[in-house]
C-alpha cells in the first residue's frame, strides 16, 4: 500500500511541475500578440502605414496645349438680341448700326440714345450681365476696339454704345477669319497662370454705371 502511494505521488507531482511550462508559454504568446497590437496601432496614428511618404502627395497633370478656334465656343449671331445705343452727337448713327447687324443675323431690341446720357469718346461699349458674357464677346468680332463692360442685367440681352470713334461694323469676311483663326490654349494643373494680356479671352475693362435722369435729344439715335 505505502509503495502504491508513493508511486501515485510521485506522478502527480510529476504532473504539476509541467504546469508551470504551459503557464509560462500561454504568458509569452499573450505578451507577443499585445506588443504587435500594440505596435500596429501606433503606426496607424502616426499615418505612415508603411507606405512610401511621397505617395500621398498630389502631382500635378501635365500642360496640353490644345489649338481652338473662337467661333467653335462662341453663339450664332442669331441668338444674341442687341440694344444699340448712340452715345455721341452724330444723328442716325444708332439706327443705320442696328439696320446693319440685323442683317449680319443679330437681334435687335432697343435703339435709341445712350439710357445713361453720357458721350463716348472711345470706339464702342458692349455692356452685358453675366449670363450675355458670350454675346458679348461674339459682338466684340464685329465691332473691334470696343470695351467690354460688365453690368447688373439678369439676362442674356447685350447693349452696343457706339462712341465718338465709332467707324462703322467690321466686314463680314474680317469677322469671319478672325473667328476662325486658331488659338492655342493652355490646359491642365500644371500650366502657368496666365496674365490678362496672354489670355485670348478679353478681359472687362469697367462696369456700367446706373442710367441717370439726363434725358438724350430724340434726334440723335
Amino acid at each position: 500500500m505505502s509503495m502504491l502511494s508513493g508511486s501515485g505521488l510521485g506522478q502527480g507531482e510529476g504532473r504539476r511541475r509541467r504546469h508551470p511550462v504551459a503557464t509560462g508559454f500561454l504568458v509569452v504568446l499573450m505578451m507577443l500578440v499585445l506588443f504587435g497590437a500594440t505596435f500596429g496601432a501606433i503606426r496607424l496614428l502616426k499615418g505612415d502605414g508603411g507606405a512610401d511618404p511621397s505617395a500621398s502627395g498630389t502631382t500635378p497633370g501635365p500642360c496640353v496645349s490644345t489649338t481652338v478656334t473662337p467661333g467653335a465656343a462662341l453663339p450664332k449671331p442669331a441668338t444674341v438680341t442687341a440694344n444699340v445705343y448712340n452715345a455721341t452727337d452724330r444723328a442716325g448713327l444708332a439706327r443705320t448700326t442696328s439696320t446693319t447687324l440685323k442683317t449680319r443675323g443679330f437681334g435687335i431690341g432697343s435703339v435709341a440714345n445712350d439710357p445713361s446720357g453720357k458721350s463716348l469718346a472711345t470706339v464702342a461699349e458692349i455692356r452685358y450681365g453675366a449670363k450675355g458674357k458670350d454675346n458679348a464677346l461674339l459682338m466684340r468680332f464685329y465691332v473691334p476696339g470696343a470695351t467690354l463692360v460688365l453690368d447688373q442685367r439678369n439676362d442674356a440681352t447685350i447693349d452696343l454704345v457706339l462712341g465718338a470713334k465709332f467707324k462703322g461694323i467690321a466686314d463680314q469676311k474680317a469677322v469671319n477669319a478672325a473667328l476662325a483663326k486658331p488659338v492655342v490654349v493652355a490646359t491642365g494643373d500644371g500650366c502657368p497662370t496666365p496674365t490678362p494680356a496672354a489670355s485670348g479671352t478679353p478681359k472687362p475693362t469697367g462696369t456700367a454705371k446706373p442710367a441717370t435722369s439726363k434725358s438724350a435729344s430724340p434726334t440723335k439715335s
